[in-house]
C-alpha cells in the first residue's frame, strides 16, 4: 500500500517510533502492519496518522506517482545536452523530499552522477562513484549505468581511455536502452588514435541522436565521425561538410557548438595545409569563446600554430600572443597548454637546443602519462628525427622501437 510506505518514510524522517507515531490513533503494531500494506486501513486513520507526521498525503501520493516521469525528463535533458533544462529540473527534484525513499534513491543518485560529469563537477561526481560501489545487489539497469558513468569519469577526467573502454564494453544494451554510451565509444577509440572503432561507434550513436532530433549531440557526433575522415589525407579536405554544420549551428542558435566546430575546421585545414583559412577559422572560433577559459587557449594555441605555418606574421608578433597564452593557461592552471607555449616560445627565439630538451623531459613524458596517443605519436617522430639528425643513433633507436611496436601485425608470412 502506497500511503503506508510514505508514512513509513515521513515517519522515520522525523526519528519517530511507530508507537509514538500511533498513539492515541492505533497500536505501534497496527502501524507497522500499515507500513508493511499487510492490513487494510481506512482513509480516516491515514489521515489521523498523516496529520500528525504534517503532510498532505494525497500530495504526497500524487509526487510519488509522477517521480518516475520527471526522473525521465531529467535522464534525456542530460543526455541531450539542455544544460538549461537539465539545471531547471535539478532544483524542482531537490525540492521533493520523497528522492530519498528507496524506490528512488539510487535513480536518483545515478542520474547526479551523470549531471555533475555533464557539468564537469568532477569531484561530486566522484564522490558519488565511490558511493556505487557500495551498493548491494544493484539491478542490471543501475549495473549497466554505473558502468557507463565510470566509462565518462574515465573519459572526461581520468584521461584513461583504455579504462575508459573496458567500462564502457562491458555495458548490456539488453539492460541498459540508452544508445549514447556508443558516442563516449567512439570519443574514447578516438583518443586512442583508432579512427576506425571511433568512426563505427559514433554512427552508431548519431542514429539514436538523429531519430531523436537533438541537433546538438547530431551535430558533436557528426563532427568526431569528420575528424575521423579528416586524418585520412586520401579522403581530401571536407570543407563543405564543415560549412554545413556550421550553418546548422547558426540555425538552431548553438554558439557553443559552432565555436567547437570552427576550431576542428581550423585543424582539419592545417592537416591539408590550408593554413590561410586555419588562421581564419582558430581567428572566428576565439571570438566566440571567454577568454578565460581552456577552450579559448586550446583556438589560440592552433592559430599561434597555423599562423606560424602560414609564415605573414613577424616572430615579435607571435611571440607576444605566445606569451598572452602561457599567461592565461598558467591563471587557469592547464598544464597541457603551458607545455605547448613554452614550446611555441622557444620555436619562435630559435633555442632549438631548449625546445627539444623540454620537449623530450617535460612535454613527451606529460603526453604519454596522460594518453594523449595522436601528440604523442607526432613527438614520438620529431624528437626520433632530431636524434637522427645529430647523430644520435642510440636515442633515435629508442623511438624508432616506440614506432615500430605500434605498427607490428601479427601476420604470418613466409
Amino acid at each position: 500500500m502506497l500511503e503506508g510506505k510514505i508514512i513509513k518514510f515521513y515517519r522515520e524522517r522525523r526519528n519517530m517510533t511507530q508507537k509514538e507515531l500511533g498513539d492515541g490513533i492505533c497500536s505501534g503494531t497496527h502501524v507497522s502492519k500499515i507500513e508493511r500494506g499487510l492490513t487494510e486501513v481506512s482513509k480516516e486513520t491515514i489521515q489521523f496518522l498523516a496529520d500528525r507526521l504534517e503532510i498532505d498525503i494525497e500530495s504526497e501520493i500524487k509526487i510519488y506517482k509522477g517521480l518516475d516521469t520527471l526522473l525521465k525528463k531529467w535522464e534525456e535533458a542530460i543526455i541531450m545536452k539542455l544544460h538549461a533544462k537539465a539545471e531547471t529540473l535539478k532544483q524542482k527534484l531537490e525540492e521533493i523530499a520523497l528522492l530519498q525513499i528507496p524506490d528512488f534513491y539510487r535513480s536518483h543518485t545515478l542520474l547526479l552522477a551523470r549531471f555533475y560529469l555533464m557539468t564537469g563537477d568532477f569531484t561530486k561526481a566522484l564522490t558519488i562513484i565511490q558511493e556505487m560501489d557500495k551498493w548491494q545487489n544493484p539491478a542490471p539497469l543501475e549495473k549497466n549505468m554505473i558502468l557507463h558513468i565510470k566509462g565518462i569519469y574515465g573519459l572526461q577526467c581520468k584521461h584513461d581511455y583504455s579504462e575508459a573502454i573496458e567500462f564502457l564494453k562491458r555495458i548490456d544494451p539488453a539492460h541498459y536502452h540508452n544508445p549514447e554510451y556508443y558516442y563516449h565509444l567512439a570519443v574514447a577509440y578516438h583518443s586512442i588514435n583508432s579512427r576506425v572503432l571511433a568512426y563505427y561507434y559514433a554512427s552508431i550513436a548519431l542514429r539514436f541522436f538523429e531519430e531523436s532530433h537533438c541537433y546538438v549531440r547530431v551535430i558533436e557526433t557528426e563532427m568526431l565521425m569528420l575528424i575521423q575522415v579528416g586524418h585520412d589525407t586520401t579522403s581530401g579536405p571536407q570543407y563543405g561538410k564543415y560549412e554545413q554544420l556550421i550553418e546548422m549551428c547558426d540555425n538552431f542558435d548553438l554558439e557553443k557548438q559552432k565555436a567547437l566546430l570552427l576550431h576542428n575546421y581550423g585543424y582539419h585545414c592545417i592537416l591539408h595545409e590550408d593554413f590561410e583559412k586555419a588562421c581564419e577559422y582558430y581567428y572566428e572560433s576565439m571570438k566566440l569563446k571567454d577568454p578565460t577559459t581552456s577552450e579559448y587557449i586550446g583556438s589560440l594555441e592552433g592559430y599561434i600554430n597555423a599562423s606560424v605555418l602560414l609564415g605573414e606574421k613577424s616572430k615579435t608578433e607571435l611571440l607576444s600572443l605566445a606569451e598572452k597564452g602561457l599567461k592565461l593557461a598558467k591563471e587557469i592552471h592547464s598544464t597541457t597548454f603551458i607545455h605547448f607555449f613554452q614550446l611555441h616560445k622557444y620555436r619562435l627565439t630559435d633555442q632549438e637546443e631548449q625546445y627539444y630538451d623540454y620537449l623530450e623531459t617535460e612535454m613527451y613524458p606529460y603526453l604519454k602519462r596522460l594518453g594523449y596517443v595522436l601528440p604523442a605519436e607526432h613527438y614520438e617522430i620529431k624528437l626520433f628525427d632530431f636524434h637522427m639528425d645529430n647523430g644520435n643513433a642510440e636515442r633515435a633507436n629508442e623511438y624508432a622501437a616506440i614506432i615500430a611496436d605500434k605498427n607490428r601485425r601479427s601476420n604470418h608470412f613466409v
